[in-house]
């Protein structure tokens, strides 16, 4: 915008800039000096390290920077012209820490973060976190076999079905039996009634004696499968055939016991009705 004065026959033209600014704003100083403090464009408007102001000398020729702690050094500040410290020369600055057994990020502590002596698993044949985390890993423990015993030995949550080590001898306890009827007496294994099986690591045929009846069967797998008969005569004078079965897995702590009789053909009779029972039976490895 223009305009013209008359004073006493001089002209005289006043300039007026339109939207200019009457004042520079805070952070102008990319180069042009904007900023009273700082110089180029540093940090937080400062010229110094870090966004701060150089530090003044105060008479002192050099001083040391950085940190000792680990695998940093220290470097050294030496004094400007300008009468501020310069930059940080000669120090070894933290690095991201690597598990070596050293204090890479200079932070006091070694190897952190890489779960060092915590227990795992390690290369072997088991399951079992008996081993200890390195640097290189896992460590490489003993191997934990499975030994015939009731307990899950070598982790893998299968109790004695794949023992390698040792014979199988659990007890076997008849811990509730309940007959078909309550006139059926004589029933020869009845709760409270023990035994014990004998059956190698890799199964087969076994036998045990539960009560006064006499069991032959398999063990495969940790599942077992016996039978026992006899034959008898019974309160009625008619001769029975009794057959007992004990059936279930062996590792689930608990089997079947049932009982049943068959009437031998040929009888005169009158004969009382067959007996049937049914009960369970405990797996105990205590000797």
């Amino acid at each position: 915008m223009l305009k013209k004065l008359w004073l006493g026959g001089s002209i005289i033209v006043l300039v007026a800039a339109c939207g200019a600014r009457s004042q520079l704003f805070e952070g102008d100083n990319a180069g042009d000096g904007g900023n009273p403090a700082g110089g180029a464009g540093g940090a937080g408007g400062f010229g110094g390290m870090g966004g701060f102001p150089p530090e003044p000398c105060l008479g002192v020729k050099e001083k040391p920077c950085g940190s000792n702690i680990g695998e940093c050094s220290q470097g050294v500040q030496t004094c400007q012209p300008d009468g501020t410290f310069g930059p940080c020369i000669g120090a070894i600055d933290p690095v991201e820490e690597s598990c070596n057994s050293l204090d890479d990020n200079c932070d006091g502590v070694v190897d952190e973060g890489f779960g060092l002596g915590l227990a795992c698993d390690g290369p072997d044949n088991d399951l079992c976190a008996d081993d200890v985390m390195t640097c290189d890993g896992c460590s490489l423990g003993p191997d934990i076999l499975e030994v015939c015993n009731g307990i899950d030995d070598n982790c893998n949550g299968i109790t004695d079905s794949d023992c390698e080590v040792g014979a199988c001898s659990p007890t076997l306890l008849v811990t509730g039996s309940t007959p078909s009827n309550p006139n059926c007496v004589d029933l020869p294994v009845e709760a409270g009634s023990t035994g014990v099986i004998h059956y190698p690591c890799a199964g087969g045929f076994v036998s045990a004696q539960l009560g006064n009846i006499l069991f032959s069967g398999t063990v495969t797998n940790g599942i077992v499968a016996l039978m026992g008969s006899e034959q008898i005569i019974g309160p009625d004078g008619c001769t029975w055939i009794n057959d007992h079965f004990i059936n279930g897995s062996i590792p689930g702590g608990t089997v079947q016991y049932s009982y049943q009789e068959t009437l031998v053909p040929g009888q005169p009779g009158p004969c009382w009705f067959p007996c049937t029972e049914t009960g369970a039976v405990t797996i105990s490895w205590t000797p």
